[in-house]
């Protein structure tokens, strides 16, 4: 009886002393990671053109409800100045007309132009017919990076311009080329073209000399260049007299104005001089 009841206390006493407490674990919040500020992302914008200042091209215009590219091997152009004048290439000749522009509004009178006719590439003439047309609908216009939309009343682009040419032709070379005199401005401002019948050229050869039809006479003459930079001298013509109305003056007029250039720029088949301040300019090309 007593063996029984020391045995059971012996097996209490071991299973207490075998028995450990469970500690009591608290749970804890994983730690708050503060969020990462974000950048906010930034947005980069073409600095905008504006509608002076620039030369723009022709890129495509508007007719009878469909878009017409500009001819390969032409070339028209637009630039407004500060002063409500916006004059340029039609493509063969030469036109300046009056503007007014507001924000997003423009409004073009009639044009004014040189009175040549060219007949390469087919259907230049109607080209230009077409453009000095349509520039006299404008009524507003939008310009994005490079490109200047022109719209009518409606609000239908009808002209579509670029700062960069559409065709980049090779230019012609300096010398060898024989240069076709298109219009010059004189030292009073007056606006001088040949007729076809009398046509006024010019050709700078490698030995420093250059030749030309003044439009009646031949003339001869020396010339040397520095960069852009020309200055020519030393002429001489011949003396045969022509009774067409104004091809003598036209002629006295030019022969005076040419050694005054002091600049040359050749931009495809155009060839351009000045005196260097932009007031006395003359534009020639390889059409004769």
């Amino acid at each position: 009886m007593y063996g029984l009841i020391a045995t059971a206390l012996i097996l209490m006493l071991c299973i207490s002393g075998c028995t450990s407490p469970v500690p009591t674990v608290t749970p804890t919040s994983p730690p708050t990671t503060p969020p990462t500020a974000q950048p906010t992302p930034m947005t980069t914008q073409a600095a905008p053109q504006t509608l002076t200042g620039v030369t723009w091209y022709l890129v495509a215009f508007d007719s009878g409800g469909g878009s017409l590219s500009v001819k390969p091997g032409t070339q028209i152009t637009a630039f407004f100045d500060t002063q409500g004048k916006v004059s340029g290439s039609a493509g063969c000749n030469q036109y300046t007309a009056s503007y007014e522009s507001t924000l997003n509004g423009l409004s073009i009178g009639a044009p004014a132009t040189t009175k040549m006719s060219c007949s390469d590439p087919a259907g230049i003439m109607n080209q230009e017919t077409l453009y000095l047309t349509t520039i006299q609908g404008s009524s507003g216009y939008s310009i994005s990076g490079n490109t200047l939309t022109v719209q009518d009343s409606g609000g239908k682009a009808i002209l579509t311009y670029s700062t960069v040419p559409p065709y980049q032709m090779t230019p012609a070379p300096f010398t060898g080329t024989m240069w076709y005199l298109n219009s010059f401005v004189d030292v009073q401002g007056n606006f001088w073209t040949p007729g076809q019948a009398y046509p006024i050229s010019l050709q700078f050869a490698d030995d420093g000399k250059v030749s030309g039809n003044s439009g009646c006479n031949s003339y001869s003459g020396t010339y040397t260049v520095s960069g852009n930079s020309i200055s020519m001298s030393g002429f001489a013509v011949t003396l045969m007299y022509c009774g067409e109305p104004g091809v003598m003056d036209l002629e006295s007029t030019y022969l005076a104005v040419l050694p005054s250039m002091k600049v040359y720029k050749i931009s495809g088949n155009e060839l351009t001089l000045s005196d260097g301040t932009g007031k006395i300019t003359m534009i020639y090309d390889t059409t004769k």
